[in-house]
C-alpha cells in the first residue's frame, strides 16, 4: 500500500524514462500503465520491478501445473510494479495470459538480465534531485565534456567509436549517470558494470580500454556541450549561416549549450562534431564566425 504522503511513481513514467536506457518495448500494450508504487520502494534491494531471464522462463516451463501456480503467486505478488523479460526473448502465451489477468505491465528488453538490473539500479538511484540517468554517449573532445544524444539507431555509438579512434577520450556509451556536484557542475560517468564497454551493431560488446589502451578512458567529466543528432529531412530548410541557436539542453535544472547536427548518408558526423567543439570554444571566447561574416558583408555593402 502506498502512503498518501510518499512520493509515488507510475509505470507510465517508468517506461517513458527508461525505454531508451533499458531498451524496452511494449509486451502488452499499455496495460498496467496506471499502476503506482512508492518511489522509496524502487530504491530498495528487493525492487518491485521484476526482471526475468530466458533461464527463469525455462525453469518455470519445467514445473508441474501446480508448481507453476506457486511460481506465479511467489514471483508476481500484489506489490509487483511491472515485469521485464531480458535477453531479447518473448514471453510464452501462458505467461502473457497470467500477467494480463493481473493487469501487470509487460516489457521486453534486448539487454541481458544483469545489465538490465544494473542500469535499472542506476536509474533508481538517479531519482535523487541531484542525480539523473540519461541516454547518450559521453566523450572528452578538445577539452570539453561532450554529451551526444539522439534517437535510437541514429548511429551515436559508431560515431563515438570513430572519435575515440581519433584519440579523444571515452567516458561511457548509451547510459550516462549525471550528478550535480557541490559547485553546481554537471558531472557525467558510466554505471560501474558497463564502464569501458561499448555496444556496436554487428560487433556486439567491445572493451574500449582493452582495444585503445588505458589512456583512451576517463572515469568522469564535466558536461560542457550537448550535440544532438537528428535525421536530415530533404524538404526541411536548415540554417546555413549558423545564426539561429537551438534551445539549451536542460539537465537537473541547469542549462547546457546545445548544437544540432543533421545526419544523412555521406556526411562525416565525427568530423562535424570535432569542428562543432572547436567552434563552440571560439564562441565562448567571443568569436562567432557567422556574425563575423555578416559584419564584413555589411561593411562591403555600406561602401557601395
Amino acid at each position: 500500500m502506498v502512503s498518501e504522503k510518499e512520493s509515488q511513481f507510475e509505470v507510465r513514467e517508468f517506461y517513458k524514462k527508461t525505454k531508451d536506457i533499458l531498451k524496452l518495448r511494449l509486451g502488452s500494450g499499455k496495460i498496467g500503465f496506471s499502476r503506482k508504487t512508492a518511489q522509496s520502494s524502487l530504491q530498495k534491494d528487493r525492487s518491485p520491478v521484476q526482471v526475468w531471464s530466458a533461464r527463469d522462463i525455462k525453469d518455470m516451463q519445467n514445473l508441474s501445473t501446480g508448481k507453476r501456480k506457486e511460481f506465479f503467486s511467489e514471483r508476481l505478488k500484489d506489490d509487483a510494479f511491472c515485469l521485464i523479460l531480458a535477453d531479447g526473448r518473448s514471453f510464452p502465451l501462458e505467461i502473457r495470459e497470467e500477467i494480463k489477468k493481473r493487469r501487470l505491465a509487460l516489457f521486453y528488453s534486448e539487454l541481458s538480465q544483469n545489465i538490465c538490473r544494473e542500469r535499472m539500479k542506476s536509474f533508481f538511484l538517479s531519482l535523487s534531485p541531484s542525480q539523473i540517468i540519461t541516454s547518450g554517449e559521453l566523450l572528452h573532445i578538445s577539452g570539453l565534456g561532450i554529451l551526444i544524444v539522439g534517437e535510437s539507431g541514429i548511429g551515436k555509438s559508431e560515431i563515438a567509436l570513430e572519435l575515440v579512434s581519433r584519440g579523444y577520450h571515452f567516458i561511457c556509451d548509451d547510459v550516462v549517470q549525471v550528478k550535480k556536484d557541490a559547485g553546481g557542475k554537471l558531472v557525467g560517468s558510466a554505471p560501474p558494470l558497463t564502464r569501458n564497454f561499448m555496444e556496436i551493431r554487428g560487433l556486439g560488446i567491445i572493451n574500449i580500454k582493452e582495444i585503445f589502451g588505458a589512456e583512451s578512458i576517463k572515469k568522469q567529466i564535466e558536461i560542457n556541450l550537448v550535440i544532438r543528432l537528428k535525421k536530415m529531412h530533404r524538404l526541411k530548410e536548415y540554417d546555413r549561416l549558423g545564426l539561429k541557436f537551438p534551445e539549451d539542453y536542460e539537465i537537473l535544472g541547469k542549462k547546457i549549450s546545445q548544437i544540432n547536427i543533421p545526419v544523412a548518408p555521406g556526411r562525416n558526423i565525427a568530423t562535424l562534431i570535432e569542428v562543432a567543439c572547436k567552434a563552440h570554444i571560439l564562441k565562448e571566447k567571443g568569436y562567432h564566425a557567422p556574425l563575423d561574416i555578416v559584419r564584413k558583408l555589411n561593411r562591403a555593402l555600406s561602401v557601395r
